[in-house]
């Protein structure tokens, strides 16, 4: 297969996979076969542009987090803003949070993903951010566990949000709750 074409079959399977996980009720009911029907392409075509479903998975979501920084330029307002690292983290993870709380079948088909397939250097903005708090205290290796421990718990706290609710009577999609919550974690992670 051809670049163009490689291309082409890539962004059907995107295109595919997003229609179908926005609108299911369980994203174990997207299989390779709906998508791939929905994209009009054969069957291995996933494994052979993504390596997996999951992967696919992931690289939609990553498609939606981009979308989602530039229909919200407060994002990136954030970035740039004067408030500390910390308080960059508490309100990046916030939003991201409720983008995950929100489309949470898309957010639960990729989680586990995530969680498990990540490499320890994936997210920089957050690694830059913990470095930024930290100031040289720590080393640059301290610094990447940091972040990878703040990605994965919020991560995590995502997909466990309804067990959470049930067991704990903590309800994650109270915005109140969830920023104390992530408050917290920040607060727990970033101690001097």
């Amino acid at each position: 297969m051809d670049k163009k074409n490689s291309g082409q079959t890539e962004k059907a399977l995107k295109d595919a996979a997003r229609k179908l996980l926005l609108s299911c009720e369980d994203w174990t009911d997207v299989t390779a076969r709906a998508i791939t029907s929905e994209a009009g392409v054969n069957l291995a075509m996933i494994n052979y542009c993504f390596g997996s479903k999951e992967a696919l998975f992931f690289e939609v979501f990553r498609d939606m987090e981009e979308d989602v920084k530039k229909c919200k330029p407060e994002l990136m307002e954030l970035i740039n803003s004067s408030l500390t690292p910390k308080e960059k983290l508490i309100e990046g993870y916030f939003q991201m949070m409720k983008l995950m709380l929100e489309y949470f079948g898309m957010a639960q088909a990729v989680i586990k993903f995530i969680v498990m397939n990540k490499s320890l250097d994936m997210d920089a903005g957050t690694m830059e951010l913990v470095k930024e708090h930290f100031g040289g205290r720590k080393t640059e290796g301290e610094c990447m566990i940091i972040a990878y421990e703040l990605e994965s718990i919020h991560e995590l706290l995502a997909l466990r949000h309804k067990e959470i609710q049930d067991i704990c009577g903590i309800d994650l999609k109270d915005d109140t709750v969830l920023r104390r919550i992530i408050t917290d974690n920040v607060d727990r992670f970033l101690k001097d």
